[in-house]
């Protein structure tokens, strides 16, 4: 089973527009509301995937009730905990295959919610084998509460996958997860360098493995993406593709290494597979989605090129 984790939850609503000016009116084509986060991208194509997913976290007041009547209506099995705080809402704005957000700051956490979490979070990690952490911690929590929970889950003989950045991030690597999946703009922030070319990108990502993670993925978007291990390290390139939809593609991803470690995939299989979902991810209009029947062609086009 894999278990994703989700503290900053989120109702997205997504605007597609021809045209936005910032202090001007801008009427939407097309709109839709979503139950959003990073970790609940991951758990939807999980399920699309067809693995075995449950997923956890905070979620309060309306919105949170709203994204919770989504899981259900989507028959996606989840353990959340209720706090006293709303969640927050999140807005996207989609403009020729550009992409403006507006992210609000998440709810106020209070200590015995954190206990509550907890006790929730070991008992799924007592049935799991992967555990999935992604996005930004609500206010409240403390910067090394990904640290605790890769730790616990770790001792509940779970392997751990993040997708976090900033203090979460540097915090969250001290406990050593199997795989870290930053972009660039992460990567530069985490090791405080303005990396460019490619040989600086590897010598950051060896950085990341030589503190104790197994698996660093530098996702590039269109230009595919990194990959240091312990004794490996290759370039994906993914195919060129008409973007319906950019968001959620390393939301998908991340999904798709927590799939392939679990069906056992050895690691060029498992990356190929995970850029085959951010590509599929992209090529829908919904956020969090892949057409599984899609994947196998698309891994076909994607291309490994081995460094060492």
């Amino acid at each position: 089973m894999i278990v994703t984790v989700t503290l900053n939850p989120s109702v997205d609503i997504r605007f597609e527009v021809d045209s936005f000016r910032r202090g001007e009116v801008s009427r939407a084509r097309e709109s839709e509301q979503t139950a959003g986060g990073k970790g609940l991208n991951v758990t939807r194509v999980l399920q699309q995937l067809k693995a075995p997913v449950v997923a956890t976290g905070l979620l309060g007041g309306k919105p949170g009730e709203f994204i919770q009547e989504y899981l259900e209506s989507e028959e996606i099995a989840s353990s959340f905990v209720k706090i006293s705080d709303p969640t927050r809402s999140c807005i996207a704005i989609l403009e020729d295959g550009t992409k403006t957000e507006v992210l609000g700051p998440g709810a106020w956490i209070k200590k015995e919610e954190i206990e509550d979490f907890y006790r929730v979070f070991k008992n799924l990690t007592e049935k799991a084998e992967i555990v999935c952490i992604s996005g930004s911690l609500p206010r409240g929590i403390p910067s090394d509460f990904y640290r605790a929970l890769i730790e616990r889950a770790q001792a509940s003989d779970c392997r751990v996958l993040l997708d976090t950045s900033g203090k979460p991030l540097v915090e969250g690597l001290k406990g050593c997860p199997e795989l870290v999946k930053p972009n660039l703009e992460e990567l530069q922030e985490l090791l405080g360098k303005n990396l460019e070319k490619e040989d600086e990108l590897a010598r950051g990502l060896k950085e990341i493995v030589n503190s104790g993670t197994q698996i660093a993925c530098l996702s590039l978007g269109k230009d595919g993406a990194l990959v240091f291990g312990k004794e490996k390290y290759f370039k994906i390139r993914v195919p060129r593709i008409r973007v319906e939809n950019p968001v959620g593609s390393g939301d998908a991803m991340l999904a798709g290494w927590a799939y392939g470690l679990l069906k056992g995939f050895e690691l060029e299989k498992a990356a190929i597979f995970a850029s085959a979902c951010g590509v599929s991810n992209a090529l829908q209009k919904k956020t969090g989605k892949v057409d599984p029947s899609q994947l196998e062609e698309i891994s076909r086009k994607v291309k490994l090129e081995s460094k060492g």
